[in-house]
């Protein structure tokens, strides 16, 4: 059990961390491509992991696009380019869909980098089985970026939500245990590199088939923000409230990890879900059968705040009742 004192500096150190403090500007940037986009307030696409286009047939196209930070471009070209692909992967999953196609803008001027930068691209859509169909290169500019975007399709009917968790759901992190620190990120844990592409899409298919049987109230990939960042997301964009439990956070994670590193990881392969108890049973026997890990963290509450809690000790990360703070809910729902 960890004590108060330590509750409290995890809160800070939580709120200080950049994985999570930059998502205090999105709010104003929603609220803005809201009100003054052209039909900017469509259902299922700002503050989604992934937008929902509106087709003639049974699917929806989905659409989702990620950037990889210049000091990774500079540093890990390779890396960044794999990471681009995964980023935007983890968004379709996340929805419950299957990516059709990457497209992609790379701007650079060492031609070394680029080709590192292209080779990352080219890995990441052999390991997640998705055609690079279109992109964007400047290969003289004074400025090193990569900003990758995603399609893919899912059922009408099956779609998942991020902001779909109710009152009484347990909030339950989908992840590998069998994977490592992030070589070239160190607040990231790696169950991707050196394993086999079907094996890596063994795990991630786990949301197809949780999609297909309706199982979740909602669902996200566990970002940058962290396991406590993302469950911030999808309980403010759900306008609900919720408790996440340290204890249970700090059992089940890896050894190699310390808890502090562990909460603010973004976690590849990794989902944080919103499920009722009577389907939580089902859902851990399919992670299983999908070679991931499904643990219980916490549960959503009416509250309109996300509190930490340790032993019989309780603090507020966020209070999402005094006006919006990470991802606002839609104002049409």
């Amino acid at each position: 059990m960890i004590p108060l004192k330590s509750l409290d500096t995890i809160i800070s150190l939580l709120r200080d961390f950049d994985g999570i403090s930059r998502k205090f500007v999105i709010p104003n940037i929603i609220h803005r491509l809201r009100d003054c986009s052209y039909n900017g307030d469509l259902p299922h696409s700002l503050g989604e992991d992934s937008a929902a286009i509106g087709t003639d047939c049974d699917d929806f196209v989905l659409l989702t696009t990620d950037a990889i930070v210049e000091e990774l471009c500079v540093n890990h070209p390779q890396a960044a380019g794999f990471n681009a692909v995964l980023a935007n992967i983890m968004d379709i999953y996340a929805a419950g869909g299957v990516p059709t196609s990457f497209a992609v803008a790379l701007s650079y001027s060492d031609a070394h980098l680029g080709d590192k930068l292209l080779q990352g691209l080219i890995d990441g859509s052999h390991t997640f089985r998705v055609p690079i169909v279109r992109g964007h290169t400047n290969p003289s500019s004074s400025s090193t970026y990569i900003v990758g975007s995603a399609t893919g399709t899912v059922n009408k009917e099956n779609i998942l939500t991020a902001g779909g968790a109710e009152t009484g759901d347990h909030l339950v992190l989908l992840f590998d245990p069998k994977g490592h620190r992030g070589e070239h990120y160190q607040l990231g844990w790696d169950a991707v590199t050196g394993r086999d592409s079907k094996e890596v899409i063994k795990r991630l298919s786990l949301m197809n088939v949780i999609a297909e049987e309706h199982l979740v109230h909602a669902a996200k990939d566990v970002s940058v923000a962290g396991m406590v960042g993302t469950a911030g997301m999808m309980l403010e964009y759900s306008g609900r409230g919720g408790i996440v439990d340290i204890d249970i956070i700090d059992k089940h994670r890896p050894e190699s990890v310390n808890l502090v590193d562990w909460l603010r990881m973004y976690i590849s392969l990794g989902f944080l879900v919103a499920v009722s108890p009577e389907k939580a049973a089902r859902l851990s026997e399919l992670a299983q059968e999908h070679s991931l890990f499904a643990v219980i963290i916490g549960t959503v509450d009416d509250t309109q705040k996300l509190c930490l809690k340790t032993g019989t000790e309780k603090q507020v990360m966020f209070d999402f009742s005094g006006g919006p703070l990470l991802t606002p809910r839609r104002t049409n729902k």
